[in-house]
């Protein structure tokens, strides 16, 4: 199985969450996520922070790398209502390929 990236935007920029989530911690940087924009939890329909796709906007957050099934799983269950979905992160090298968490209204 080949590690994967997933861009976070929300809680899971914790670190402390996502090692009480998994029993470990991930490296992690300073990532965007073009073509998306940040609903706020007090205007999204689940009540919690989404992001949703809006061209030329973009949503600051963190990329997490090194990531197992083990640990996806660990995270998936925490994101319930939310599906992982594949898109194109922005670093300061260019983009690369990671994993998001979008509501499932959504996915």
């Amino acid at each position: 199985m080949v590690p994967k990236r997933l861009f976070v935007y929300g809680s899971l920029k914790n670190p402390e969450l996502v090692r009480s989530l998994t029993g470990r911690t991930f490296p992690s940087r300073p990532a965007r996520l073009p073509g998306w924009v940040l609903v706020p939890a007090e205007r999204s329909a689940s009540g919690y922070p989404e992001v949703e796709p809006h061209p030329g906007s973009w949503v600051e957050g963190l990329l997490l790398e090194g990531l197992d099934e083990s640990a996806l799983r660990a995270l998936d269950a925490y994101e319930e209502g939310y599906v992982r979905r594949r898109v194109q992160v922005q670093l300061d090298r260019g983009l690369v390929e990671a994993e998001l968490y979008v509501p499932v209204h959504r996915g």
